[in-house]
C-alpha cells in the first residue's frame, strides 16, 4: 500500500475517533444542562413559590388576629369574617405553581390538601368564630411547613441524583478518552511499522553511496514510494559506479603524459625566468637560495644554489641587499655606479622572492627631468620654482628673514638687442650675463632666472642691507662692461630692485614669498623709472604709489564708457600769415572725484595696460568728427602712441575715423615721437608710408629729446618737425638757440615744415621769428580749449589781427603784427 494511502487511512481513523469523542462530550453536556434546568424549575422555583404562599398566609393571619381584637388593619378596611379575597387568590396561585412544579407525588398531594383547606376556609359560613378561623390558619401554616420539608427533601434527592449522573458521565468520558488514546497509539504504531523501516533502509543506502561505497545490496519490494526510492538509489549507485570507473580510466590515461607535460612546463618556466629583463632569486624558509635566473647571475656573478642569503653575493658591501625578508621596494646604488631597483616579496609559507632591475638610465633621466623642472633651460640657472623653494626655506626660519635680501634684476636695453640682432643673439647675451652674475653672488646665495631678461637673487648675509647695496653696485659695474656676441659689441645696463624681509615694520619680518617678489618688482620699477642702471630699496611708499597706479588703471577702464574723456584743442599759429592753421587735439580726463587728471599721469598707465588702443581710436574718431565742422583750411593734429603701432589695426582705426566723419585725409595730421622708430623700424615706416599715400600728414613730435638720428629723417621724410618746448623754454641760452637754428635749417634743407612748441612769452615768439620759425604753438597764443569754444578762439584771433591791419614784409613789421 502506498505511504500516501496509509497516512490517509490513519488520519481518517483518528478523525472519526475525534468526532465520536466530541459527540459523546456534547451529549453529556446537554444532559447536564437539562438536569440543571430541572433543578431550577422543579426544585428551586417550586420551593420559592411555596415560601411565598406561606409568607402571604402569615400576613393574613396577623391581619385577621388584629381584626378579631378590634384593631385596624394596614389598609384601613374592616376584614370580612374570613380573610380578604385578593390576598387569598395570590396564595392560591402560588400554591398552584408550586403544585405544578412539585417533584414528588407527596409534594403534589400536600399542596393540593392545603389548597382545598384554604378554599374551604374562604367559603366557611359567616357564623364561624374568629378563634376557629385563627386555628384553621395556624393549621394551614403548619401544613405549609410540612410541604416545605417535603419539597426540600425532594430537592435534595434530585440533586443527589444529578450528582450521580454527572459522575457517571465523567467516568464514561474518561473511559472513552483512554480508549481513543489507545486506538491513536495503535494507529501510529501501525503507520510507523509500515513507513519508517523502508525509509531507514533508503537513508542507509544513500549515506553509504555518499561515503563512496558502491557495492550496497538494494532489494526494493512492492510499488510503494519507498520501493521506488530504493530503485532510484540502485540506479544512481550503478551510474556513479560507471562514472567513477571512467574517471579512473581517464586519470590513468592522463598520468601517462604527466611527466612529459611537467618537463615541458619546466622548460617554459626556465625560458621565461632566464629571459626576464629583471634579475630574480627565491629563498626558502631556511633562507637558502632555491631559484635564480640568468639575469641575476649576470648582474652579480658567482651564484650557487643552496647557500644562505648572506653568502649569495660576493661583495660584502651588498650583503644587506638580500637580508630583508619583509615586503620592501627601494633603489640601491652599486659600487660600480649602477642604480638597481630592488623589490622583496614574502612567500606565504616562509621564504621570499627578490627582483632586481637595472634602472641606471631611468634614474639619470629622472635626475635630468628634476633638474629641468627647477632650472632654466637656456642659462642653467635655477628657475622660479627653485627660487620659491629656497626663499621659503630661508624666511620660515626663526631668524632667517632678518638675514636675507631679495634682488630683482632686469637688463636695460636688452629688448633693443633682441629686436635688432635677433633672438639667437639675445639668448647668447643672456647666457653671458648669467655667467657674469654667477661670479658676483656668494656660495650661499641663489641666482635664478624668471624668464626673458629678468633675474632674481636670494642673498644671505649678516647685514643684508649693506651686503645688498654692495652686491647691487658690483652687478651694475660688471654688466655695464661691453659684451661681444658674434662680432657685435653691445652695451646693456641693469636696473635692480631690492627688498629686505627683515626690515618690514613693528609687525615683524615679511615671510610671504609672493609679497616679497611683488615688492622687489615694485622697487625694480622705481629704479627703471628713475633713470635705469641703478638700484632702489623697496619702501612702503612705493607700494602705495603702485596701488594708486592700479586704482587709476581701474578708473581709466570705465572712463571711456562713462564719457569722462574729452578732447581739448590748442591752435597752430602761422605768425607769417597771421592766421590759425589748425589745432592739436589734446586728451583730457575729467575724473568724477579728482577732477582733471594730467595726461602725464594717465597716458603712461593706459600704455602699460593696453587701454591706449581703445583710447587712441576714440581720439581719432572724435577729433575727425569735430574737425569736419571746421573751416576747410584748418587741419587737426592727433598724437599717436608708439604702443598703438605694436598692435595690428591702427591703419584701420584711421580709415574708420575718416570714413565716419567725412574729413579729407589732407586735413588730418598724425604726430609721432622719436621713440617709435626704435621699434620694428621696417613695419613702422611701412605703416607711416601708408598714411602718406592716403594724403595724411606726419609730424615728428618732441624732436631732439630722444633718439634723434638723421638716418630716420633720411629713411622717412616727415611733413613737419616740432621743436620740443624744452629748447623753446631756454631759447635765451646759446646752446638751445643753436639747436633751434640747426633744426630749422635742417627742415628747410629737407623740405619739411617746422613748428615750435611751448611758446609762452612774447620774447620766445620774437626770438623764434628772428630764427626763421613761422609756425608756433603755446600758451602765448591760447591755452587748450574745449571744442565748443573754438569758434570763439577763431573770432578773438581774427579781431586782434584786424585791429593791427595788414601784415608788413620786413621782420620788424612781422614782429609788430605778431605782438597783437
Amino acid at each position: 500500500m502506498p505511504i500516501k494511502l496509509k497516512l490517509l487511512l490513519g488520519c481518517l481513523c483518528l478523525t472519526l475517533l475525534t468526532l465520536g469523542l466530541g459527540a459523546y462530550a456534547l451529549k453529556s453536556q446537554r444532559d447536564v444542562g437539562t438536569l440543571a434546568e430541572r433543578i431550577y424549575d422543579e426544585a428551586l422555583v417550586s420551593m420559592s413559590y411555596l415560601r411565598s404562599a406561606q409568607n402571604r398566609l402569615l400576613k393574613q393571619e396577623a391581619a385577621y388576629r388584629a381584626f378579631a381584637m378590634g384593631e385596624s388593619v394596614p389598609d384601613g378596611t374592616a376584614l370580612s369574617p374570613l380573610v380578604q379575597a385578593q390576598p387569598l387568590a395570590a396564595i392560591l396561585q402560588d400554591l398552584q405553581v408550586a403544585s405544578e412544579r412539585a417533584i414528588s407525588a407527596a409534594g403534589k398531594k400536600q399542596t393540593s390538601d392545603i389548597h382545598r383547606r384554604l378554599i374551604a376556609l374562604a367559603t366557611a359560613p359567616a357564623t364561624t368564630l374568629p378563634s376557629q378561623v385563627l386555628a384553621e390558619l395556624r393549621a394551614i401554616d403548619a401544613e405549609l411547613d410540612v410541604a416545605v420539608e417535603i419539597f426540600a427533601g425532594d430537592g435534595f434527592r434530585f440533586r443527589r441524583e444529578v450528582r450521580d449522573r454527572i459522575e457517571r458521565s465523567l467516568d464514561n468520558a474518561g473511559f472513552a478518552m483512554a480508549g481513543a488514546i489507545a486506538i491513536a497509539l495503535a494507529i501510529s504504531l501501525m503507520l510507523t511499522r509500515a513507513i519508517v523501516p523502508p525509509l531507514n533502509q533508503a537513508v542507509t543506502v544513500a549515506r553509504a553511496i555518499a561515503a563512496g561505497r558502491l557495492d550496497n545490496e538494494i532489494r526494493p519490494q512492492g510499488v510503494s514510494e519507498t520501493a521506488r526510492l530504493l530503485t532510484a538509489l540502485a540506479t544512481m549507485q550503478e551510474s556513479i559506479s560507471e562514472k567513477m570507473q571512467r574517471i579512473r580510466d581517464l586519470m590513468a590515461a592522463q598520468a601517462d603524459s604527466y611527466n612529459d607535460r611537467m618537463q615541458q612546463q619546466h622548460a617554459r618556466f626556465d625560458a621565461a625566468l632566464n629571459n626576464m629583463s629583471q634579475g630574480l632569486c627565491m629563498f626558502d624558509d631556511q633562507q637558502r637560495l632555491v631559484v635564480f635566473n640568468r639575469r641575476f647571475a649576470q648582474m652579480f656573478g658567482g651564484i650557487q644554489l643552496g647557500v644562505e642569503a648572506k653568502d649569495v653575493l660576493i661583495d660584502p658591501e651588498l650583503s644587506h641587499v638580500l637580508a630583508s625578508q619583509t615586503q620592501a621596494s627601494y633603489n640601491q646604488e652599486l659600487p660600480d655606479g649602477r642604480m638597481i631597483a630592488i623589490s622583496h616579496q614574502p612567500i606565504e609559507r616562509g621564504g621570499w622572492v627578490a627582483t632586481f632591475e637595472d634602472v641606471t638610465d631611468r634614474h639619470h633621466a629622472q635626475l635630468k627631468l628634476s633638474h629641468m623642472a627647477t632650472h632654466d633651460a637656456l642659462t642653467g640657472l635655477p628657475n622660479r620654482v627653485r627660487f620659491r623653494e629656497r626663499l621659503e626655506s630661508v624666511v620660515r626660519k626663526p631668524r632667517g628673514a632678518r638675514r636675507v635680501a631679495v634682488l630683482s634684476l632686469d637688463l636695460d636695453g636688452f629688448k633693443t638687442v633682441n629686436d635688432t640682432l635677433g633672438h639667437p643673439t639675445g639668448d647668447k647675451l643672456l647666457k653671458a650675463a648669467a655667467e657674469r652674475l654667477r661670479l658676483c653672488v656668494g656660495k650661499d646665495d641663489l641666482l635664478a632666472r624668471f624668464g626673458g631678461d629678468e633675474f632674481v637673487i636670494v642673498q644671505i648675509a649678516t647685514h643684508p642691507e649693506v651686503a645688498a647695496a654692495t652686491l647691487a653696485r658690483q652687478i651694475i659695474e660688471v654688466l655695464s662692461r661691453p659684451f661681444v656676441i658674434d662680432g657685435h659689441e653691445m652695451v646693456v645696463g641693469v636696473s635692480i630692485g631690492i627688498v629686505l624681509p627683515g626690515f618690514r615694520s613693528e609687525a615683524g619680518p615679511e615671510r610671504n614669498v609672493d609679497v616679497l617678489i611683488k615688492n622687489a618688482d615694485i622697487a625694480l620699477y622705481r629704479a627703471k623709472a628713475e633713470g635705469r642702471s641703478t638700484w632702489r630699496f623697496f619702501e612702503r611708499a612705493m607700494d602705495t604709489e603702485r596701488q594708486a597706479r592700479r586704482t587709476m588703471e581701474i578708473d581709466l577702464r570705465v572712463a571711456l564708457e562713462r564719457g569722462e574723456l574729452e578732447l581739448f584743442y590748442q591752435p597752430f599759429v602761422d605768425v607769417a600769415r597771421q592766421r590759425i592753421s589748425g589745432f592739436e587735439a589734446l586728451m583730457r580726463w575729467r575724473h568724477p572725484v579728482r577732477g582733471f587728471v594730467s595726461p602725464a599721469e594717465f597716458i603712461p598707465v593706459a600704455e602699460d595696460c593696453g587701454l591706449i588702443h581703445a583710447m587712441g581710436a576714440w581720439a581719432l574718431e572724435t577729433a575727425c568728427a569735430q574737425a569736419a565742422g571746421w573751416p576747410e583750411d584748418l587741419v587737426v593734429s592727433v598724437n599717436l602712441s608708439p604702443v598703438q603701432f605694436k598692435k595690428p589695426g591702427l591703419a584701420d582705426d584711421v580709415e574708420r575715423a575718416l570714413a565716419a566723419s567725412g574729413l579729407a585725409p589732407q586735413r588730418l595730421q598724425l604726430e609721432v615721437t622719436e621713440s617709435l622708430l626704435l621699434q620694428d623700424t621696417e613695419s613702422v615706416i611701412a605703416t607711416l608710408n601708408g598714411f602718406r599715400d592716403r594724403g595724411i600728414g606726419i609730424s615728428m613730435d618732441d624732436f631732439g629729446t630722444g633718439y634723434s638720428s638723421l638716418g630716420y629723417l633720411n629713411r622717412f621724410p616727415f611733413d613737419k618737425i616740432k621743436i620740443d618746448q624744452s629748447f623753446v623754454r631756454t631759447i635765451e641760452a646759446k646752446e638751445s638757440r643753436a639747436i633751434i637754428r640747426a633744426v630749422i635749417g635742417l627742415s628747410r634743407a629737407l623740405g619739411m615744415a617746422v613748428l615750435a612748441e611751448g611758446v609762452e612769452t612774447r620774447e620766445q615768439r620774437d626770438a623764434l621769428i628772428l630764427e626763421g620759425c613761422s609756425e608756433m604753438q603755446g600758451f602765448h597764443f591760447s591755452k587748450p580749449r574745449p571744442a565748443n569754444e573754438l569758434p570763439q578762439v577763431l573770432i578773438e584771433f581774427g579781431l586782434r589781427h584786424r585791429m593791427v591791419g595788414s601784415a608788413v614784409a620786413n621782420p620788424a613789421g612781422r614782429l609788430a603784427v605778431a605782438a597783437v
